[in-house]
């Protein structure tokens, strides 16, 4: 009898110890599982506040080069590390929204001066490159006297001007750099134009 007691007593022993490690070990499981994704979380955010985030293209500013629907990548360090260049396809910050973005084509850099003359758009006393459609503008807008651009200031345009708002009207204007939120690199949408965008 006792010998049967004593056996009992030490086999409860040993299953309470088991009980012990498997909930230790699925505590640590959990906490392991919970720190993975708050890690995943903070890493998204991360990437999509200060490294890259895809956009979309509304409206036809920038036909032919970007469409109407266009799933675009923005790569926010491009201006962190480098300068913003001339031709650049650029986001901007939608004037009174903090949720969307304008995209559109940087022509004129500090210090240039810039004009539409008959038509052709002139930068520093000469005309530009007649590889982009803006080559021959319709509507000069504010252009229609040159414009000296200030420190940090910089002109952009649609690369279809005939229906683009951009910084030939007053309510748009010349553009701070700290507006410019990254360039736009690569279209993934549609897959049939999927690349690197034109600059």
């Amino acid at each position: 009898m006792k010998k049967r007691k004593g056996s009992a007593s030490f086999s409860l022993g040993k299953k309470s110890d088991v009980e012990k490690v498997n909930k230790k070990h699925t505590g640590r499981l959990i906490l392991n599982t919970l720190f993975i994704m708050f890690a995943a979380v903070v890493l998204g955010y991360g990437l999509v506040t200060f490294c890259v985030q895809t956009v979309y293209m509304t409206g036809p500013s920038m036909e032919s080069t970007i469409s109407d629907g266009d799933e675009l990548i923005l790569n926010k360090l491009s201006y962190k590390f480098g300068k913003i260049r001339r031709y650049d396809v650029v986001a901007i910050k939608r004037i009174g929204s903090d949720d969307y973005y304008d995209i559109k084509r940087v022509v004129g850099l500090p210090g240039d001066t810039i004009s539409v003359v008959a038509g052709r758009l002139v930068i520093n006393g000469k005309h530009t490159n007649d590889d982009y459609s803006f080559s021959y503008i319709n509507s000069p807008g504010l252009l229609d006297e040159p414009i000296e651009l200030g420190d940090e200031e910089y002109f952009i345009l649609g690369d279809n001007t005939s229906n683009s708002e951009d910084s030939r009207f007053i309510n748009y204007g010349n553009v701070q750099k700290s507006e410019i939120k990254g360039k736009v690199i690569y279209r993934i949408f549609p897959e049939e134009t999927r690349g690197d965008i034109y600059h």
